[in-house]
């Protein structure tokens, strides 16, 4: 469902434009103004001084950024704003809760090229698990404020062509870091698998000739020593070495991906937010 919300956006952004890909900052922006953490909201020059303690990789923080970042979360219907001028604040909207799940379940940036999408990601849940796992140690008679309650059961409320959004299973795949490793894990299998075939491929043509344009290097390009030369140069050496420097890269990330599944397997305890809020409801 996630999946399907996020790359049919032709789909679904008439219905719900905040049912769409969010940058890193905009995601960190969605943690830092829920509602039931932050009550009033924050201020656009508040979320720029949080952000800029985040040891996130959410790219050059300055105002002018977060400006457009929360202008953009607005428009979509992932905050809403309350007040005038500079002090405007913004709140997480429950569409702009459900947003963040969504995007929370799905990667698509190479990992080996790009790593922040999932490195922010793999953050985002972490914190989310333990806040809810800290809030667990509190008295369940505590309970829930009546906005809270309002505010989740608006979470719930929301649908999609006729269908809930956030199941339980949505849910769970957002919350689940190893099940966020896992996923990971499965793409850079796929994307080093290609990768070895290409090379194949590259190494059983390596003796052919390619078609390569030398004429910038004038008088040199008729001396069969130097054509020879640089057509094995061109058309063999660099791209072989090229595909191989990709295979190591993904089977170095792929050690990469089971050192930190080890890790989050011994250190941190998955929460279901579907549980921990009817328990915390029930009080």
């Amino acid at each position: 469902m996630a999946a399907f919300l996020l790359e049919n956006p032709e789909s679904v952004l008439a219905e719900a434009p905040w049912c769409a890909v969010l940058d890193n900052l905009e995601l960190g922006i969605l943690l830092l103004a829920q509602p039931w953490v932050v009550g009033a909201g924050l201020r656009r020059a508040d979320l720029e001084r949080r952000l800029a303690r985040l040891d996130l990789p959410l790219g050059p923080i300055y105002f002018q950024r977060v400006k457009r970042t929360v202008a953009r979360l607005e428009e979509i219907g992932a905050l809403r704003a309350s007040g005038e001028g500079r002090a405007r604040s913004f709140l997480v909207t429950p569409e702009g809760f459900a947003a963040l799940l969504l995007n929370l379940c799905v990667l698509m940036a190479d990992p080996t090229l790009d790593g922040s999408e999932f490195e922010l990601k793999r953050s985002l849940v972490s914190m989310l698990n333990l806040f809810f796992d800290r809030l667990t140690e509190l008295p369940v008679e505590d309970g829930f404020s009546p906005e809270t309650e309002r505010f989740f059961e608006d979470v719930d409320r929301l649908t999609v062509l006729g269908e809930r959004v956030i199941t339980e299973e949505v849910e769970g795949q957002a919350l689940d870091v190893l099940r966020l490793i896992a996923g990971q894990r499965r793409r850079v299998e796929r994307l080093l698998a290609a990768a070895r075939e290409h090379l194949d491929r590259s190494e059983a043509g390596a003796g052919a000739v390619a078609d390569v344009d030398l004429a910038g290097l004038g008088d040199l390009a008729e001396t069969p020593e130097v054509l020879a030369a640089v057509q094995d140069v061109v058309a063999g050496v660099l791209p072989r070495l090229g595909l191989k420097a990709g295979v190591l890269r993904y089977e170095g990330y792929l050690g990469y991906l089971d050192e930190l599944a080890a890790l989050y397997a011994g250190e941190l305890r998955t929460v279901r937010l579907r549980s921990f809020l009817a328990a915390r409801r029930a009080g």
